[in-house]
């Protein structure tokens, strides 16, 4: 199983200048070659890829980083100028922009592959605290405690600098396949929102903790000490990162959050169903953008896809027009007058007093169940696509089974399945 591990590092202080110039130069060689292809291409309408080793000759403080990583480099700036000119043409389907010159400061990393040297691959685990590292040496990191070393084969490994002044590795490698853990129950259902986090068909709420909300306050305060100071003075840089690491709690305190949930909910359930959501077109809503971007839907539902994959568990996302708030679970009747705002309401034909969420996570469960039993019969193994919207009237299922068990556990659907 091939897999991305992120460690932390804790280079020396000879290691920094090398990684600290090594992103200099891998981000000089690839603003250079954007530089020169763009000017050729709106002056001469001419497309050219420059030589790497004519950039060593006339500027000899490459030469003094990992070779590697400027090839890297040199390589992602062609594929990302191919990229563009290919969607504009209509050859991918991925809409890729025009690539933008890089700066300092901003996502600074570079990449070298591992190669097999006669001591064995030049990118290796020395021991539980120092990997290796082509002209860097042995440095030290913060290791996996659950990860058996000696076992893993690394393919590449990409260095990083946050704006904090730290720096991070991620390693891709083979991993053995995981055991696999019976879960405890069956399927879930749940329903995302901004009120409450996650709400699962059995009742169970996961509050929303806002935690760039609880922040924001603080966050202005140092921003606006940094809009005070000289730009480029001792007082500026200090002060931005105050303001860097006000932010990267922020995003730490997000990541554990979605990371501890997302691996109870994979564990519990084999079965994992979710509505689609376009965050993007949700995002267009200028009065609820902060806080759908606080929320960071994409990423739960990611880490609930990629961890589904690692425990073999089914993950299905239904369609994102799919009426689940809108439908009563019970009977079935579709109230077309719901409004945002309306956070309970009654069913006009059987009289269920609803709430709105756990009603959506209710059907979100029974939709996905459908698109599951329909895989098992026919016998698909496509990607996770739902049926498209329902606009009539549901078979009527009791409504007073209500033999929910855990977070996001319920067996009100378990006999649609059944057959």
């Amino acid at each position: 199983m091939k897999k991305g591990l992120e460690i932390r590092l804790y280079p020396s202080k000879e290691q920094r200048v090398l990684i600290d110039r090594t992103l200099g130069c891998s981000r000089f060689v690839y603003n250079h070659i954007l530089a020169l292809k763009k000017e050729l291409w709106e002056d001469y309408k001419f497309n050219f890829n420059p030589n790497l080793k004519s950039f060593k000759e006339e500027w000899k403080f490459l030469t003094k980083v990992p070779s590697q990583a400027l090839a890297n480099s040199y390589m992602d700036c062609l594929q990302a100028y191919n990229n563009f000119f290919n969607s504009l043409k209509k050859k991918t389907k991925q809409d890729a922009k025009y690539p933008k010159f890089h700066k300092k400061g901003q996502k600074d990393s570079f990449r070298i592959a591992a190669t097999k040297t006669s001591k064995g691959y030049d990118i290796r685990v020395v021991d539980y605290q120092h990997i290796k590292v082509p002209k860097l040496g042995n440095v030290k990191f913060k290791n996996y405690k659950d990860v058996d070393w000696s076992q893993v084969h690394i393919y590449n490994i990409t260095i990083k600098k946050t704006p904090t002044d730290k720096y991070f590795a991620s390693i891709c490698c083979e991993l053995s396949e995981k055991e696999y853990i019976e879960p405890k129950f069956y399927s879930c259902g749940f329903d995302l929102g901004l009120k409450d986090f996650c709400i699962f068909d059995s009742g169970q709420v996961i509050e929303n903790p806002k935690y760039f909300r609880t922040s924001q306050i603080k966050l202005a305060k140092e921003q606006r000490k940094l809009s005070h100071c000289a730009k480029g003075s001792q007082n500026y840089k200090k002060q931005k990162l105050r303001v860097a690491l006000v932010h990267e709690k922020i995003k730490n305190q997000r990541k554990d959050f979605q990371h501890k949930w997302s691996t109870q909910i994979v564990n519990e359930n084999q079965v994992i169903v979710s509505e689609d959501l376009n965050v993007r077109g949700m995002l267009k809503n200028h009065k609820l953008a902060k806080s759908i971007q606080d929320a960071s839907f994409l990423t739960f539902c990611n880490m609930i896809d990629y961890k589904s994959k690692e425990m073999n568990r089914t993950y299905i996302k239904i369609n994102q027009f799919y009426p689940s708030s809108k439908l009563c679970y019970c009977c079935g009747y579709k109230y077309k007058g719901l409004k945002l705002e309306e956070r309970f309401w009654t069913c006009p034909n059987c009289g269920t007093y609803l709430d709105r969420d756990e009603n959506a996570a209710r059907n979100i469960l029974k939709e996905g169940l459908k698109i599951l039993k329909c895989r098992t019969t026919v016998g698909g193994t496509g990607d996770d696509k739902s049926s498209k919207p329902v606009d009539t009237q549901e078979p009527v299922i009791a409504c007073d089974s209500k033999s929910h068990s855990h977070a996001g556990k319920s067996t009100v659907f378990s006999s649609l399945i059944a057959s």
